[in-house]
């Protein structure tokens, strides 16, 4: 299926929407910022990116600028995810994420947009 970008500073989250998204048959990379994110991204192929918008040494919004300014990752969709639901508000708004997910969120909800952002793969034989 997807191989999907992780980002959070809250590694156990991380590795919980890891397992989610692997029970779902993707395959999940975990990165804790912005910047490590980037250097994941520059080096390998994503299908999808779920990011925190507040993390240290460098934000969702931040890291989601520095995609959308190389013509290789700007077109990776990106769901972030916050606890505060004003940050999710603002950046709705600036339509800088090709959708929002308000902590704490269940498997269905992260299921959806993960569905809807997509495209159906069809197997080779």
């Amino acid at each position: 299926m997807a191989r999907i970008l992780i980002v959070d500073d809250e590694f156990a989250l991380a590795e919980l929407l890891g397992e989610l998204l692997e029970l779902r048959g993707h395959s999940a990379v975990i990165a804790i910022n912005g910047v490590s994110a980037l250097g994941l991204l520059n080096s390998s192929e994503f299908d999808l990116v779920i990011s925190d918008i507040m993390m240290p040494v460098m934000t969702g919004p931040e890291m989601i600028a520095s995609m959308r300014e190389t013509p290789r990752l700007a077109t990776i969709p990106v769901i972030l995810t916050s606890a505060e639901p004003k940050l999710l508000v603002q950046t709705a708004a600036q339509g800088v994420a090709q959708a929002t997910i308000n902590k704490p969120f269940g498997p269905a909800v992260l299921y959806a947009h993960i569905d809807r952002l997509l495209p159906r793969r069809e197997s080779n034989g």
